[in-house]
């Protein structure tokens, strides 16, 4: 029987992101936060440049699209870092990992306020249906919520915002690199800025207090979270396509919850994975290609 490649390595890229969450999750008992993050994106950069002057001849870009890159790694990197890394203090890696997977929902509103697709009412109604299952999620919690569990669910939906934004704020990029270039490019942009912010923990971080497994994951997420795994799923997207590269991401929430109560321990309640299904289900009502903005 033949393999397919294309699908093992979508498998495994999002199999790795949601492994990530747990282990972030699992790390930040021994890491300060943005400590954290800091040395994973520093690092990564390092070996994602490497990558693209290896593979393209060049880093560079032109100087016009300087300013969107800027404000692509503000958006897509540094806030939804600070979302997603004190989002693993503050709630459980279950609740993150579903909530994630209301980024689509987030890209679609922000092409349509943007202007670069017009949404029609199949696609709303597919928002909407994504909106409710977010709803269901965070009302799963009810039992035992309180003021810090909900302060790390809306960073969590800070998380899914940011990156859903930056999905559609990189799109004109597109037109004249290669999406290697452009990740790469934005997350060397963003690593100064995230260290300026986290600088304070970095000082403070009681490094020897930092166990074998620590330092364990904080290598698991810098190349099974970012490196390996933007080869992986961008080598996947150039040889099987966009769309058959979305239709994988759905899988990724619940291989996150699944992980989080195999590993962690965590409760997944009825509620959480019926939560779950209802924003999928509206991501998959939204797969129907919006009719692109006049540029007129």
């Amino acid at each position: 029987m033949r393999i397919d490649g294309v699908l093992v390595a979508l498998l495994a890229t999002v199999s790795c992101w949601a492994l990530n969450v747990i282990v972030v999750k699992w790390a930040v008992q021994q890491w300060s936060p943005l400590t954290y993050s800091v040395w994973r994106n520093a690092i990564g950069v390092l070996f994602a440049l490497a990558i693209l002057k290896a593979t393209e001849g060049s880093v560079r870009i032109e100087r016009r699209d300087v300013p969107l890159v800027a404000l692509s790694a503000l958006i897509g990197i540094v806030i939804n870092q600070l979302g997603f890394m004190y989002a693993t203090t503050y709630t459980t890696a279950t609740t993150i990992s579903l909530l994630l997977a209301s980024i689509p929902a987030f890209a679609a509103v922000s092409a349509s306020v943007l202007g670069h697709e017009r949404i029609g009412a199949r696609h709303w109604s597919g928002i909407g249906v994504a909106a409710a299952g977010t709803a269901l999620v965070l009302v799963a919690g009810a039992g035992t919520l309180d003021l810090t569990s909900l302060r790390g669910d809306l960073l969590a939906l800070l998380a899914a915002a940011t990156w859903g934004i930056y999905s559609v704020l990189v799109r004109p990029l597109f037109a004249r690199y290669s999406p290697n270039r452009i990740s790469t490019l934005v997350l060397a942009s963003a690593v100064p800025m995230l260290t300026v912010i986290s600088l304070p923990q970095v000082l403070h971080q009681d490094y020897g207090a930092i166990t074998l497994g620590g330092w364990g994951a904080l290598l698991f997420s810098v190349f099974f979270g970012l490196v390996f795994t933007n080869i992986m799923w961008f080598g996947a997207i150039h040889r099987g396509g966009a769309a058959r590269a979305t239709a994988v991401m759905p899988i990724q929430p619940f291989l996150g919850a699944l992980f989080a109560w195999a590993l962690l321990g965590e409760t997944v309640t009825l509620l959480q994975v019926a939560g779950g299904v209802v924003i999928v289900l509206g991501i998959w009502m939204t797969r129907r290609r919006p009719v692109p903005a006049s540029s007129a």
